[in-house]
């Protein structure tokens, strides 16, 4: 009799056992999904402009994002963006499409000029104007790379110190204390003068800190900007 209520019980706990492990596994695939997604977007948007260490161009921090749901999230660095798209998808696990940079933004060229971007169209054509430089394909990085993992190293490899100094085309100065300033410098001087060829660029020498080991390393010039850029890949 006992033998026959074991095998019993034993028979009502298979489901449940059967159960709890599909539920195991079905975790472990949203999870996996969450961070597919997060490294897809993040590849997606710095392909589009051919942005980060393995492009010819930084963003200039902050930035806002906006989600397929249509909310804007406004993000700080890469480590930010990267957050916010996590909790996202999260609460969103069955929408696919990817979000997509609010405009204008800024980005930062190999000569320290700060390019104010207006819509998706200009972001492209700053992407092409970097001939065979190509994201994905960037001479040194051994060829073109996939999203997977991409998230995880997506950051640029020297983070500017501030404050600094920036000259724009008419030859006057202005000190930005940090990458929000910086963009606000950039956007009123274009607001003030309407029309003026040139971009703000920043005034050398500068001083870097390299995010592998926080070493601070002095910047010259122009063509050490763009000699240190092409070291990190």
């Amino acid at each position: 009799m006992l033998k026959r209520l074991f095998n019993y019980a034993l028979l009502l706990s298979l489901p449940f056992s059967a159960f709890f492990v599909g539920c195991q596994k079905d975790t472990s695939t949203t999870s996996t999904d969450v961070t597919d997604y997060v490294d897809e977007t993040v590849y997606r948007l710095q392909g589009e402009g051919n942005l980060g260490r393995f492009g010819c161009y930084e963003l200039v921090f902050p930035v806002s994002i906006q989600f397929p749901d249509s909310t804007v999230s406004e993000v700080g660095d890469y480590d930010a963006l990267i957050e916010a798209v996590k909790a996202w998808k999260e609460a969103n696990p069955d929408v696919h499409a990817m979000p997509a940079f609010v405009f204008p933004i800024d980005l930062l060229n190999e000569d320290g000029e700060v390019i104010t971007v207006n819509s998706k169209e200009e972001l492209k054509a700053l992407a092409m104007a970097c001939g065979g430089n190509y994201f994905g394909h960037h001479p040194g990085h051994g060829g073109q790379h996939g999203s997977h993992g991409h998230s995880g190293n997506c950051t640029p490899c020297f983070e500017i110190n501030f404050p600094v100094t920036v000259e724009f085309p008419d030859g006057t100065t202005a000190e930005a204390a940090d990458q929000q300033a910086l963009k606000t410098l950039a956007h009123d001087w274009h607001e003030a003068n309407p029309g003026v060829q040139g971009r703000p660029e920043i005034v050398f020498p500068i001083d870097v800190t390299m995010t592998a080991d926080d070493s601070v390393v002095t910047v010259n010039s122009k063509e050490e900007l763009k000699t240190l850029r092409e070291s990190c890949n």
